[in-house]
């Protein structure tokens, strides 16, 4: 069933959340201040104000200016050295996939990120071209059956909640419609002889994984 989130109250007692509520989750909170890998951020318990502080992407190489980027954090690009100083070379190889620097003795560097154009959400795939540089493809989900939802969480990646439905699949006896799958029930219809498929009771919680959660998903 859905939530009726006019007959639920869902306000918290603690600042550094945000409390809502969804017809699908019923009440949910997140975060009110968030780090990503640009900035470190606290929450201020008593007032719920947040204090956000920028990463130091320094790198220490005077041959590079440093900058962060929000999806995959630090990086940095070839500047224009003092060739009295340190690193006489251009080391830019025009490959946008790939992090140029040069150290004192005039040697160029080409690396190329652990997880290249990481977004930290689990429903794209992310992939570098080295002309057009990241892209981040939103990931498809549908598992083909007809008798799930599907959906996305930018943590768990895909799921697949169970729905009520039926599908001809031939059956004598309850165990005939077992699909191992942990998150749904399963009955015979000896009139039809053919399966009929329920979302398993998790006390209002979602099913991911095969099994019941905790409590609800909070983004």
């Amino acid at each position: 069933g859905s939530y009726n989130c006019a007959k639920l109250s869902c306000q918290g007692t603690d600042k550094c959340k945000t409390y809502s509520c969804t017809s699908y989750y019923g009440c949910t909170s997140t975060d009110k201040c968030v780090t990503d890998m640009c900035n470190v951020a606290s929450c201020n318990a008593a007032t719920g104000n947040c204090t956000i502080s920028p990463i130091s992407c320094n790198d220490g190489n005077p041959c590079t200016d440093d900058f962060c980027h929000p999806g995959y954090g630090c990086y940095s690009v070839p500047n224009s050295c003092d060739p009295a100083v340190v690193c006489q070379n251009n080391c830019n190889d025009n490959n946008k996939c790939t992090n140029d620097f040069c150290d004192p003795n005039n040697n160029c560097f080409h690396e190329t990120p652990t997880i290249p154009c990481q977004d930290f959400n689990a429903c794209t795939v992310d992939s570098c071209d080295p002309i057009n540089g990241c892209s981040n493809t939103p990931l498809s989900c549908d598992d083909n059956d007809p008798c799930t939802a599907d959906y996305c969480h930018i943590i768990y990646g895909c799921y697949h909640e169970p729905i009520e439905c039926s599908i001809k699949v031939p059956c004598t006896k309850n165990s005939d419609c077992n699909r191992n799958n942990g998150c749904e029930t399963f009955t015979c219809d000896l009139t039809s002889n053919t399966c009929d498929y329920y979302a398993k009771n998790c006390n209002g919680n979602p099913c991911i994984n095969n099994q019941c959660t905790t409590g609800s998903i909070t983004n």
